[in-house]
């Protein structure tokens, strides 16, 4: 009897346990499908790496939907996003996606942001039929910056480095010519001699600024001697 006791207790805990779980599993599906919202699709011209299904759609930092499915678009070339969103207004005509990570964890969602007024789109070009309305997307900021990394070292490596450093040298030369010339010698002498005569021509205009200094005080102190007395002879002005 204990023996018929325990299978059946191991039995129905085994059959409540199922049930449970289909319960739960049901219950989940069926929240997907009530869930209110409008469908939207967007498409993306770049690695979707760590987005997947339910991960979460954002406006502005608030959850305003899930992702239902994520495949490659018809062109493979792009990567068709299948979201719901629970937003009333129509987001095709204002409104951009964009992928976006979660801190440090690494966690991928989709941002809805509104578009600035004159910004120019960068969302792909789409060439084929979609079952539904579309949101366009902009590229993320680490795809923007590796791009703009790209091109900067394509500007680099299109740089004449050893043009550049030639015109150096001949430019490095001409000076070396110019200024080891004849020509620039004699400039210089003349600029060395004209600099000498102006400071001799600067110190005889100071004696001879001293020695009419040195008259007016004497005259000043004494007026007589301007006509009875012989004037102390002046300082000799240099040769």
């Amino acid at each position: 009897m204990a023996s018929r006791a325990s299978k059946f207790l191991l039995g129905l805990f085994v059959i409540v346990g199922t049930l449970i779980a289909v319960i739960i599993i049901i219950w989940i599906g069926a929240a997907d499908f009530f869930m209110s919202g409008s469908t939207y699709v967007t498409y993306f011209d770049e690695s979707v790496q760590g987005l997947q299904a339910d991960s979460a759609v954002k406006y502005r930092g608030v959850e305003v939907g899930k992702v239902k499915s994520i495949n490659v678009a018809p062109d493979y070339r792009l990567i068709e996003v299948v979201m719901k969103v629970n937003l009333a207004e129509d987001l095709q005509s204002h409104t951009e996606t964009q992928l976006r990570t979660a801190g440090i964890t690494g966690i991928v969602f989709i941002e809805l942001d509104q578009v600035k007024p004159g910004e120019k789109s960068s969302s792909p070009a789409i060439g084929f039929k979609t079952k539904y309305p579309v949101i366009p997307s902009r590229r993320s900021e680490i795809s923007r910056i590796l791009a703009d990394t790209n091109e900067i070292m394509k500007n680099i490596k299109a740089v004449d480095f050893s043009g550049l450093a030639d015109q150096l040298k001949n430019t490095t030369k001409a000076v070396e010519t110019f200024l080891g010339g004849k020509h620039t010698n004699n400039i210089m002498a003349n600029l060395e001699s004209t600099t000498a005569n102006i400071d001799k021509s600067m110190e005889n205009l100071r004696v001879t600024m001293e020695n009419l200094q040195a008259f007016s005080e004497s005259i000043n102190d004494n007026p007589s001697e301007l006509f009875f007395k012989r004037p102390a002879p002046p300082k000799k002005i240099m040769e």
